[in-house]
Parts: C-alpha cells; sequence; structure tokens
C-alpha cells in the first residue's frame, strides 16, 4: 500500500522493516472505514481547499446583502443608509487615521529647477507636494489654468502605478479644469532595507498588520486633496484614474461622499479572483460586502463614469520572496454585467453609470510635458512617498503596544476574576478573536466517517493513517499512534503533535527530522496517545493563494484549522482508550503559531505547548528596522490584517488561560531574539501568577539550541498535569 505522506529517509525504512513483525491489532481501526485514498495528503488537503474556497467565492456576492439596510426616497436618506457600509469599507482599505490640514499645496522647486515645469496654451504645469500625515507627503503635478476666471472642476487624475496615463473617453471634459496628478508607488522591484521588493508589497506588508493598506494611504493623499479643495473654494471634484490608478479613483469616490464625480478607465471588473492580483490588492474581507457593484453603490447618485476597451496587463511571478499575481482586461460583456448590477443596486434612484466600451487614443488630452517630466522624476518621489508611508506605519508599531492595552482595557479594570463580569469580558474577546481575526465559517461540521488504515506496529505502539470528513470536502488527516498494553477500560492522555512549514506528520516520528526530537514516538512511548496532523501550511504558492483567497472571504488558513482540529478532537473523544478530558496541544514553527491560535477557540484542548514560535508577533510581522521580521521573508502570506492593533502572543495566551501554557524557546533560534520573546512571556506570566493565581500552570524553558524542539522541560510538563489524574 502507497503511503500518503511518509518520507524516504533509509532510517524509516528501516524502522517500518523492523516494525512489520508486529501484527497484533488490525489492519483498521474498530468503528471506522477503511481509507484507501493513495494521494498525498498534502497535496489532496490543498486541492480540497481550494475547490471549497473557490466555491465560497463564486456564491459571496448571494450572501451581501445581509450587511446592506439601502433606504431611498433622496440622496441624504439614501447615504445615511449605507454609511455603515461605508465605514467598514474605510477600515478594510485602511482608511483610519487623522489626515493633518495643509494651506495649499506647496511648489516643489531648488535653486536649480524651478517649480513651474512647463506651460501649454491652456495650462501652466508645476512640481507639488501637500501633507498627509505628519510622517508623509503627497507628490505630483498641478496643471493650473491660465484663465482667470474659476476653473468649471478639478480633477484628481492618477495613472497607472507604473506611471501610464491610459485612456479616457470624452477627456475633453478636462480642458477647462484644474488637473492634479499624485505620484502613486510603484510595482518596479528596487531595494527597501533588507531585500528588493516592490515599493507596493513592501508597504502592504507592514501596513496590513497595522490595519492600514498601501491603498488606504494612497486614498488619504487623495481625500488630502479634498480637504483643501472643499474648504477653500467648496470645488466641484472629480477623481478620474486608469488601472491601479483608477481603483484609487473610484475607492476614494466611495469613501467620501465630497468627491462629486469619479471616471474610472482599465478598472472596473468582477472582483471575485482578486486573489490573482498583485498582493497590494488583497484586502482582508473584501467579498464579505463588496464586489465592484456594491462599491459603486456606495457613490450612486452621484456621477460614475467607466471606460472599457483597454486595461494594464501584468504577470508577477513568485520570485526572491515576492508575491506572484497577474493583471488581466476583463471582457466588455463582464464590465458590462457587474454595471448591470450596480445599477440593480440603487435602481430606486434611477441612476445609472456611464459605460463607454469603446475609448479615444491615449493620453489626447495631457500636455507631453507632464508624461516626461512624470517619467524622469517618478523614481525619488517614489521613494520618498515609499519612506512616508513606511515611517508612519512604523509609528503606529511603536504604540501599538498601548492600543492594545486600549482595547483590553475592559478586561483589565476587572479585579475580580472570577466575576460573571470577568467571565462575560473574556468571552468578548474570544468571539472578536474568532470573528474578526481568524474568521469564521458558518458551515457545521460534518459526520466525521472515520477512516483508518494501520501504517506499522512495534513493540512501543500501533500506527494507524486517519482521515476524517469536517466540512464542504475538506478533510483532516493525521497519524495516530497508540501505546501498547492499554488496560482494557483505562483512558489515556493525548497529545496532538503539530509540524512546522512544508513538512508531514512523519517528520514527528523517530526518524523523522532532526529538529522534531523524534516528539510523537517519544510522547507516545512516554504513554501518551498521539495524533500527528497534516497541517495545511505545505505547497509553497499553492497554500499561500489559498490564505489569498481566505482573505478576500475575511477569513484566514485557521479558519479551516480550527474547525478541523474541532472535529479532529471531537472523534478522538469517542475512542475507548482515549480521555477526552485530556488533550494537549503541541506544535513547532508553524505548529507553534497554530499553538496560540487554534487552542484558545478549540476549547477541549486542556493545555497547549508553543514551540521555536512564541514571539512579539506583531514586532515580527510589521518591523522594519530588525532583522527577523516576515518583511524580509518570503512568506508573504503570514500578516494578518489589524493584529496589532487587537491581540500580540501574551494575549492569545490570555485567551488559552487558565488551562495550561507552555513556551519552549531556543537561546539560538533565528525567529526573534530572546529580548523579545522574554518581553512578551513576562505578560503571560503577569497574567496567570499575578491576574489568575495560577502561576504553577505556565512555564518557559529556554535552552542551548536552535530552531527545534528540546522536549527537556515540556515531557515534565506534560507529564505533571496529565498525569496527575490518570486513570
Amino acid at each position: 500500500m502507497k503511503s500518503l505522506c511518509y518520507g524516504t529517509s533509509l532510517v524509516f525504512y528501516l524502522h517500518f522493516a523492523a516494525a512489520a513483525v508486529y501484527a497484533g491489532s488490525p489492519d483498521v481501526l474498530s468503528g471506522t472505514e477503511a481509507l484507501t485514498v493513495d494521494e498525498d495528503c498534502a497535496v489532496r488537503n490543498t486541492r480540497l481547499i481550494t475547490e471549497f474556497l473557490d466555491r465560497k467565492i463564486a456564491e459571496s456576492g448571494l450572501h451581501r446583502e445581509k450587511h446592506w439596510n439601502r433606504q431611498f426616497g433622496n440622496r441624504e436618506n439614501y447615504e445615511k443608509s449605507v454609511e455603515k457600509n461605508r465605514e467598514r469599507f474605510r477600515r478594510i482599505i485602511g482608511v483610519r487615521d487623522k489626515r493633518k490640514p495643509f494651506e495649499s499645496p506647496e511648489l516643489c522647486a531648488t535653486l536649480e529647477k524651478p517649480a513651474l515645469i512647463a506651460e501649454t496654451q491652456t495650462h501652466k504645469i508645476y512640481a507639488v507636494r501637500w501633507d498627509v500625515f505628519d510622517t508623509l507627503k503627497g507628490e505630483g503635478l498641478l496643471l493650473e489654468l491660465k484663465k482667470e476666471k474659476k476653473p468649471e472642476k478639478t480633477v484628481i487624475y492618477l495613472p497607472h502605478s507604473d506611471g501610464t496615463i491610459g485612456t479616457l473617453a470624452s477627456s475633453d471634459r478636462f480642458k477647462n479644469c484644474r488637473i492634479i496628478i499624485p505620484v502613486l508607488v510603484t510595482r518596479n522591484i528596487e531595494q527597501y532595507g533588507r531585500n528588493k521588493r516592490s515599493g507596493r508589497e513592501y508597504i502592504y506588508r507592514s501596513a496590513f498588520q497595522l490595519g492600514r493598506h498601501i491603498i488606504g494611504y494612497e486614498v488619504q493623499e487623495i481625500l488630502a486633496l479634498v480637504d483643501w479643495l472643499k474648504k477653500t473654494e467648496g470645488s466641484i471634484v472629480c477623481t478620474a484614474g486608469y488601472g491601479d490608478g483608477g481603483l484609487l479613483a473610484f475607492y476614494a469616490a466611495a469613501a467620501d461622499t465630497r468627491i462629486d464625480e469619479a471616471v474610472i478607465a482599465g478598472y472596473f471588473s468582477n472582483r471575485n479572483r482578486v486573489c490573482e492580483e498583485p498582493i497590494d490588492r488583497n484586502i482582508f474581507g473584501l467579498l464579505d460586502q463588496f464586489g465592484d457593484a456594491e462599491i459603486a453603490s456606495l457613490i450612486a447618485p452621484r456621477k460614475l463614469t467607466v471606460t472599457g476597451g483597454d486595461a494594464p496587463q501584468l504577470v508577477l511571478k513568485s520570485e526572491n520572496g515576492n508575491a506572484p499575481g497577474t493583471l488581466k482586461k476583463p471582457a466588455d460583456e463582464v464590465i458590462q454585467a457587474e454595471i448591470d448590477r450596480a445599477e440593480k443596486l440603487a435602481a430606486p434612484l434611477n441612476w445609472k453609470i456611464n459605460y463607454t466600451p469603446a475609448v479615444s487614443p491615449a493620453s489626447d488630452w495631457l500636455p507631453q510635458e507632464v508624461i516626461q517630466e512624470q517619467r524622469q522624476t517618478a523614481n525619488e518621489r517614489v521613494h520618498r512617498i515609499v519612506n512616508g508611508m513606511d515611517r508612519h506605519t512604523q509609528d503606529l508599531l511603536n504604540r501599538a503596544e498601548l492600543t492594545r492595552r486600549d482595547f483590553w482595557g475592559a478586561l483589565n479594570r476587572i479585579e475580580d476574576v472570577k466575576s460573571l463580569e470577568f467571565a462575560e469580558k473574556i468571552e468578548w474577546y474570544r468571539k472578536y478573536f474568532a470573528e474578526e481575526v481568524i474568521g469564521q465559517f458558518d458551515d457545521l461540521l460534518a459526520a466525521p466517517k472515520a477512516r483508518t488504515r494501520k501504517k506499522e506496529e512495534t513493540d512501543k505502539y500501533t500506527m494507524y493513517e486517519a482521515e476524517l470528513d469536517v466540512f464542504g470536502g475538506i478533510v483532516q488527516y493525521g497519524l495516530l499512534l497508540i501505546p501498547q498494553g492499554i488496560k482494557k477500560g483505562e483512558k489515556r492522555a493525548v497529545v496532538v503533535c503539530q509540524h512546522g512549514l512544508e513538512s508531514r506528520p512523519a517528520v514527528t516520528l523517530r526518524g523523522g527530522k532532526d529538529g522534531y526530537s523524534g516528539l510523537a514516538t517519544a510522547l507516545c512511548e512516554r504513554g501518551y496517545v498521539v495524533f500527528a496532523p497534516q497541517g495545511i501550511f505545505t505547497g509553497g504558492d499553492k497554500f499561500r493563494y489559498n490564505q489569498r483567497q481566505l482573505n478576500s472571504l475575511g477569513k484566514t488558513l485557521f479558519s479551516i484549522m480550527v474547525p478541523q482540529h474541532q472535529q479532529l478532537l471531537n472523534w478522538l473523544g469517542t475512542l475507548p482508550f482515549v480521555d477526552k478530558d485530556r488533550t494537549a496541544f503541541y506544535g513547532l514553527s508553524y505548529g507553534g503559531k497554530t499553538a496560540m491560535r487554534v487552542p484558545p477557540l478549540v476549547k477541549d484542548y486542556c493545555l497547549s505547548i508553543c514551540s521555536a514560535d512564541f514571539n512579539a508577533w506583531n514586532v515580527k510581522n510589521a518591523s522594519t528596522v530588525y532583522p527577523f521580521s516576515y518583511v524580509w521573508s518570503g512568506e508573504y502570506e503570514i500578516f494578518e490584517f489589524d493584529l496589532a492593533n487587537t491581540f500580540d502572543y501574551s494575549d492569545m495566551a490570555r485567551l488559552i488561560a487558565p488551562r495550561p501554557f507552555m513556551v519552549e524557546r531556543g537561546h539560538t533560534d533565528g525567529v526573534g531574539w530572546d529580548e523579545f520573546v522574554g518581553f512578551e512571556y513576562a505578560k503571560v506570566r503577569y497574567w496567570y501568577e499575578y491576574k489568575l493565581d495560577i502561576g504553577e500552570r505556565t512555564e518557559i524553558h529556554w535552552f542551548n539550541g536552535g530552531h527545534k524542539i528540546s522536549g527537556e522541560k515540556t515531557y515534565l510538563f506534560l507529564d505533571r498535569l496529565l498525569k496527575q489524574e490518570r486513570r
């Protein structure tokens, strides 16, 4: 029989051959069906999850209306009725910070280069910049009318991120207008900090962790101009753009009702495949409430023009740790279908989108001097803007510890930890963690329909492969190790041993992988029933694509892993030799990440051990200062939206409490520095020892070693807490 998950080491095959002499246990575990699937379990996991998520994304549009309560009659009533949706939209694109007011844009000049770049028959063209935040200034060009009379309107025109101006229908509408052309951050691969990244992905990574976004920052640059224009002149304001600029013109108008009109070229479409677009377009929870039609309905009944016939096309490869992505030109019928959807949503307003499939020649409305200036100065301007965005994000990260304290204030102020008030508050945080951070599917767990087959048997244990149904076609697979000599009626404690990134359950066995120290085998030989699940974090870009799919729905990989583990524990609890009240979790690396996120929500875990992962997690993810940051790594899926303002690892440990919790940390483990681990664990210790008076239920083991399991103290921790009540 082919193995689902075993490696090919000679040591393992010799071990398997030696084990064959023990054959006293049945080939199929009692009470289960025979497991007959021979597909690699990790590949099977990824395929089934992808199929499930494809269905969920396709169905997402059917469920959005439950989030809306549109009221019609007049513009004021309508806009008021969708304000909560607008607030949600602003939040997920990261428009959250107070902007810095300014009197007017500054002229950008040096002794050698004047601010006035060129003149045409109708306009004077200036290089300008303006305040957005204390650390960030927008930059671009101002085309000021020469005429004495007031311009008809001010157009904020946004090219594609590569500087392409694009094409617009009826572009002569701009001839009697003031025009401002902001510079956008590009996708050019440049040296940012320790790595070469596109500026857009570089900012996206850290900003996402802080509940911000490269898109939100650029929308803020636009809205800072709107603040100025509406304050000083009450000017009619139009946002217009092509490609990424079309996205920003569209989003800005949806986010702010002061924008009177939006003109979009090369962007409007069905967004169900946003998970395939460049990662700087990854917006957490977008498809839960919004497709382009729903976003357009936030602009109604204001003017909206959509131009088809042209769109940027791009293929980004997964190279040097950068995320892959594609931009494709949507078919006219796809654009039209989304327009029809939008108009139907706002039908009582008698609102229509002006759609023009064909377009005029590129750039016929824009002076060539502008195009030339954009190309010549874009790089230095982009770097200044990226540095300004980065400083803003790092300032937010520096203050995040205080932000989280405010978030947890309702719980911290309660002194009586045994009170009903405390119990209700901690459950509120658990619910927030489940719904807003991890993400939950509404699907009910299926009947597990367990399938097993014996893999090996020794004088110490019998090992089975096992697979359970979870929901929606998704399964939970793993290796079940049962100690020899369990007496009739005896119930043993269980340890679930979770491997790390890009591995298989077999790495946790003796003869598997050095960093695991034969964890599963060692624990089974100490008398524990052991289950080693297959993690869903294998397959490189394939599982990271799953994370992109999940993010678009407001979900994460743990949205699948939590129900997988709940189903696993439900099933293990039915086995006659298992004590369902003594089931512990032990994870290394990505398994350590799991140890921080799954046990808070799967209360059937009575204990959790985090090995080779515990950290000041948000610094680990969002810092552009420290060398161990994920900003520099290839793990572009790792970032969790807005986590830095709500939870760090000590806060996740609060959700595990009062259940026991342990950290295992090697001094030379490159995932972080000891001082950061110690800082974060000190808060865990304070919570267990001072607040809850259960200091004996938490430990940290520091050892001389790297990214590995020591086992020296963790096994004793397990024995002390799981074997003291062995029956």
